[in-house]
């Protein structure tokens, strides 16, 4: 349990702390102080600093992995699950297939039949 909320805490300090900071930090390069109290102003000043921190959030996590892979782009959990797939899906696609397979070989002569059309009227020429 304690393990999950280590990871949980590390993954939002990645995705949403670091974001946050480094937007702070680039409005405070560009427009200083005043810059940084105008976003607070704003609606929804976290989401702001996300979007303005997100570039330099990505180029630290980056730099992070390099150093210890996994740290910076934490590992997420995923739940995997796998569909069996019955006969007739698979009867399907290969009816599927067949039927493409039947349009490119249908195509292929028409290509052959204007292009030896084409070099009968040229040799006429």
């Amino acid at each position: 349990m304690a393990k999950d909320q280590l990871r949980d805490l590390h993954l939002f300090a990645m995705e949403s702390v670091l974001p946050f900071g480094m937007g702070v930090i680039n409005n405070a390069k560009t427009g200083g102080l005043q810059k940084i109290i105008d976003v607070f102003k704003s609606k929804d000043p976290f989401s702001e600093f996300q979007v303005d921190g997100e570039t330099s959030a990505k180029t630290m996590r980056d730099k992070i992995d390099q150093l210890i892979p996994g740290l910076g782009h934490p590992v997420v959990s995923v739940d995997v699950t796998v569909d069996n797939n019955s006969v007739d899906d698979e009867s399907s696609d290969q009816d599927s297939l067949v039927s493409t397979l039947n349009r490119i070989d249908s195509q292929l002569d028409q290509l052959r039949y204007y292009l030896n059309y084409d070099l009968k009227n040229i040799d006429d020429k």
